[in-house]
């Protein structure tokens, strides 16, 4: 086949081929100007719902639980696929907490929990949760949630937790040994040490003393 040829190919297969073409081109320019649709949407979907998260946390500091419950409500059903989701169910709890409705707090963490995107948020709302537990006298449920911490994340408050838990259950020696745990994790200079070795005390057990 000459050059001729190999051109007349070509032109005919341009003919009978344009149609499919020129569908190729739409379709892909329509793919590229849906992107960038779809980036916008996404670019002004966070952006509203950090704007309604700023409005919780402006109620919470000024004590409005219907604005709490207003803007929490929001996040979790429109925004639910952000961060800001989970964050406004932990501000709900909080509310709940200090109205003194447990029942609620603990429903809001749960739902926290199963919203958050990031492992160590769904780590602070089990945290969270286990403490209202004990309190509740839910000692058992409280070491259930403390379960589902991620490994690495919280290891001094949630072995602290956990010897809460324990020392509920009556279960001493495994409650010293999670306070013991909690202070060979903690830094020297956290605020709840002095705490974790006070109630060591009360059980007559002394904070293991470091290797040298």
């Amino acid at each position: 086949m000459d050059e001729h040829e190999q051109s007349e190919l070509v032109r005919s297969w341009l003919r009978n081929n344009s149609g499919a073409l020129a569908g190729g081109l739409v379709v892909g320019l329509a793919g590229i100007l849906g992107w960038q649709w779809w980036q916008h949407n996404q670019a002004q979907h966070r952006f509203d719902a950090a704007t309604t998260y700023q409005a919780l946390q402006d109620a919470a500091e000024r004590k409005d639980a219907v604005v709490i419950d207003q803007m929490a409500a929001e996040l979790g059903s429109r925004y639910a696929n952000t961060p800001y989701g989970a964050l406004g169910l932990l501000h709900l709890a909080d509310q709940k907490l200090t109205a003194g409705d447990a029942e609620a707090a603990q429903s809001a963490l749960l739902d926290a929990a199963r919203a958050a995107q990031d492992p160590a948020l769904a780590g602070l709302a089990q945290l969270r949760l286990a403490r209202i537990q004990i309190e509740a006298g839910k000692a058992q449920d409280a070491l259930d949630s403390l379960a589902k911490l991620p490994a690495d994340d919280f290891t001094g408050l949630a072995a602290e937790a956990r010897g809460d838990a324990l020392r509920v259950l009556g279960r001493s020696e495994e409650a010293q040994a999670a306070y013991q745990d909690a202070l060979s994790t903690l830094e020297t200079g956290a605020p709840n040490r002095t705490i974790i070795e006070m109630k060591l005390a009360d059980m007559g057990a002394a904070p293991a003393t470091p290797e040298a």
